[in-house]
């Protein structure tokens, strides 16, 4: 990537590359290093090594959601994190979402409402849709922000609280990477 950082302030400034540009930086799989990449991390990395990207055909996933895992040689990422569980629950927060994954990538995770929660591509590159570094209280805040900034409707809020109330995350597991 030839030097170049991307992290929160750049985003918020407007300084990332524009969709079209991000083919520009398909390296990523090439570097071979170590990559993870959590809700818009997990778009871009998509993105940028030839995956197709977008608006959520069901709209908003906000909440406390099962996410069923497969078993996969992909997971290597994160052999050192134990047994690997069937399923868990992750707090999610997104509208876009990874259509179709790149080229070499393997769908590792997957919910009822998002198809590709979670992909790798070999022992490097991990992209994960959910938030399991998130707590139920930033969500809470996440929800009320979004309602205040009309991003969403309070009745949706008020749904999204209840399913979030309905569900424990799981962050032990998560809490290894």
């Amino acid at each position: 990537m030839e030097g170049e950082r991307w992290d929160l302030f750049m985003a918020v400034e407007g300084e990332i590359p524009a969709m079209n540009e991000l083919q520009n930086y398909n390296d990523f799989d090439a570097m071979e290093k170590k990559l993870l990449g959590i809700c818009f991390g997990h778009q871009v990395l998509s993105r940028a090594l030839g995956g197709k990207v977008g608006k959520a055909k069901t709209g908003w996933d906000i909440g406390v959601r099962k996410v069923e895992i497969m078993e996969s040689s992909e997971w290597k990422f994160v052999e050192e994190m134990g047994e690997i569980p069937g399923s868990m629950f992750i707090i999610e927060c997104h509208r876009d979402e990874v259509w179709e994954i790149p080229f070499g990538a393997k769908v590792i995770g997957f919910s009822e409402k998002t198809g590709v929660e979670v992909f790798a591509i070999g022992d490097h590159i991990l992209g994960i849709q959910d938030h399991p570094e998130y707590s139920k209280d930033i969500l809470y805040d996440l929800v009320d922000r979004l309602v205040n900034n009309d991003t969403i409707q309070p009745e949706f809020a008020e749904d999204a609280k209840l399913g979030i109330q309905a569900a424990e995350p799981d962050t032990k597991w998560w809490d290894k990477i």
